[in-house]
């Protein structure tokens, strides 16, 4: 609670300013503020256990300054704090934890060229917070980071053919991401514990990654889009283990391709029902991960070595459909998601740890509903329900979690700026 009135209080406080200033826009005199807060409070439920009530908070800020009709800044700002159960995939599986928290601060700057081209450099930093249990302090946590990130995107906006408005965009990312709690036991005492040394820091990460997208605003109220990216990221504290538990000079390698498209659609208004808008889209996305890193089980009852531990492929299947009742402007929005991910090393295990002839493989199912209704101009009432199942062919989930399901509701404002 206390988080949600101190983002009310920074909202509170930006917005006299920016009005003041700018009337809520931008121009050349000054800054202009736009973006968007969701205050949320309810309740959520993992496996079989429920958990007591709890906020739901995203604050998300831009500034900005136009120079001319060919240049602009922008400074981007956001918090995030989720009060509820959640998995997160952070160290090549999903861990469980309590409550999460997100900070960012961005810039960038847009110089726009004849042609319909333009040149967007930016710089930013992240941080996050996770507790695993509800005792732990904040900024204690063993996942906390911190990522700083630069970029540069080159854009155009042309036409497909004679009629279809057509974006595209082509950028290179550079992130480097800092866990400053997470160190092996290994490298604290790998002498008196008789073993070699892995590394320290060993989920540091350097990423380089190249993406390409493209946005075609068709005829007839529908949109499309496609992107591909290359991500490679390395891990500069972090050893390559061999099939006899030995810990190489070479470091751990990661690449991940990612490949997607999309279409919207907005149909024509039912009048029968009171003129309510709907809208439809699919999303289909394709990824997979190919690492030079192996995993040995130094459990004597096992000793076990798996080649290409973290390598997966994964796809991606997320159909929606929305409605607008135009009279009240009360909105309505269904979502699924479901992903299938199969690890190509990766041993399933029984409960007791043994592992079987076959190759772990995991199912998530995602339901996500929403409505909103308008109270004031620029506040709305929301009221939103996510419930998730995952399932796999493990049954050891002593390191990271396959198997769970969960849902929750919340009720809050969405205050757009």
């Amino acid at each position: 609670m206390r988080m949600i009135f101190a983002a009310a209080l920074i909202l509170s406080g930006l917005l006299p300013r920016a009005n003041a200033a700018d009337g809520g826009t931008s121009n050349n005199r000054g800054w202009g503020l736009m973006g968007q807060a969701d205050l949320f409070m309810g309740q959520y439920f993992y496996k079989d256990s429920a958990g007591s009530a709890n906020g739901y908070v995203d604050l998300n800020l831009q500034q900005m300054k136009s120079f001319s009709s060919q240049s602009g800044f922008f400074i981007t700002e956001r918090y995030n704090y989720t009060g509820f159960k959640q998995v997160n995939e952070l160290a090549g599986g999903g861990t469980l934890f309590q409550q999460s928290m997100e900070a960012s601060l961005g810039a960038k700057w847009i110089r726009r060229f004849e042609g319909g081209y333009s040149l967007k450099p930016r710089l930013g930093v992240r941080s996050q917070f996770f507790r695993e249990t509800r005792d732990e302090d904040w900024g204690k946590g063993l996942y906390d980071s911190s990522r700083y990130e630069a970029g540069l995107t080159w854009e155009r906006k042309t036409r497909w053919g004679m009629s279809v408005p057509w974006t595209y965009q082509l950028s290179y990312d550079l992130y480097y991401t800092y866990y400053p709690r997470f160190s092996t036991l290994s490298s604290e005492f790998g002498a008196a514990l008789a073993s070699s040394d892995p590394g320290t820091h060993t989920l540091n990460t350097l990423t380089h990654q190249l993406s390409y997208r493209s946005e075609f605003d068709l005829p007839e109220f529908a949109s499309a889009w496609v992107l591909g990216s290359v991500s490679m990221a390395d891990f500069p504290d972090q050893k390559v283990v061999n099939s006899k538990g030995e810990y190489l000079d070479s470091k751990r390698s990661d690449s991940c391709l990612t490949l997607g498209t999309g279409y919207s659609k907005r149909f024509l208004d039912w009048q029968r029902l009171g003129r309510v808008r709907p809208t439809a889209g699919l999303g289909l996305t394709f990824s997979s991960l190919f690492s030079n890193q192996n995993n040995f089980d130094t459990d004597p009852n096992r000793l076990k070595f798996t080649a290409g531990y973290y390598n997966y492929w994964e796809a991606r299947f997320s159909p929606n459909v929305s409605a607008t009742f135009m009279k009240t402007q009360l909105g309505l929005s269904l979502g699924y998601d479901f992903a299938y991910r199969a690890y190509t090393g990766r041993l399933a295990q029984n409960a007791d740890a043994s592992y079987t002839a076959s190759t772990l493989h995991q199912y998530t199912h995602s339901i996500l509903l929403e409505a909103s209704y308008p109270l004031l101009r620029s506040l709305d009432l929301k009221l939103r329900g996510l419930w998730s199942k995952s399932s796999s062919n493990n049954s050891y989930e002593q390191t990271y979690t396959y198997d769970y399901h969960s849902y929750n509701y919340f009720a809050g404002v969405s205050w757009k700026i």
